[in-house]
């Protein structure tokens, strides 16, 4: 009998355990790190723990201020505000919206099938997700975001987003 990729793995699979070797399956990020608009505060997203990491960077070095639990594979993240980020999950298909004064998700946004990146634009403002596998485009207000509207795009699984300058929608 051949001995197969796959089964020369789970033959392994012991040895690999007992020698402390480690295999992570994680999401590809688009966006992992973002300042809030004030330049004050760095946000990283923690694809591996499903965390956003938080540092102050005021006096030029970061100062680790804590981490936020997300949803599963965290692969990017915008700070909409000073004090508010967004946090795109792309195995819990939702987006963690973080109060960054209090560390904690403020609300969870179920936003469709594999989420890759957002952006925001618009007056009033919304959210734009990409969902890759979908290859759509989801919209929510980004102020009270709840109903989930979504647009088909042309592209083969989008990714990463990007915002015009002046953040009009066109």
């Amino acid at each position: 009998m051949a001995l197969t990729p796959a089964l020369a793995l789970l033959l392994a699979a012991p040895a690999l355990a007992q020698t402390g070797s480690f295999v992570n399956w994680e999401s590809p990020q688009s966006h992992p790190i973002d300042l809030t608009p004030n330049g004050a505060v760095l946000l990283v997203v923690n694809t591996a723990d499903a965390q956003l990491e938080v540092y102050d960077v005021v006096g030029g070095m970061p100062v680790r201020r804590g981490s936020v639990p997300v949803g599963l594979d965290p692969v990017s993240v915008r700070a909409r505000t000073n004090g508010e980020a967004w946090v795109v999950n792309q195995i819990s298909d939702s987006v963690s919206v973080v109060d960054l004064a209090t560390m904690r998700v403020a609300r969870t946004v179920l936003i469709g099938d594999e989420p890759s990146d957002v952006v925001f634009a618009g007056s009033p403002q919304k959210a734009y997700v990409s969902l890759s596998l979908a290859e759509r485009l989801a919209v929510v207000d980004a102020a009270a975001p709840g109903v989930v509207t979504t647009i088909a795009i042309a592209g083969s699984q989008p990714r990463a987003l990007t915002a015009s300058a002046d953040r009009s929608e066109e």
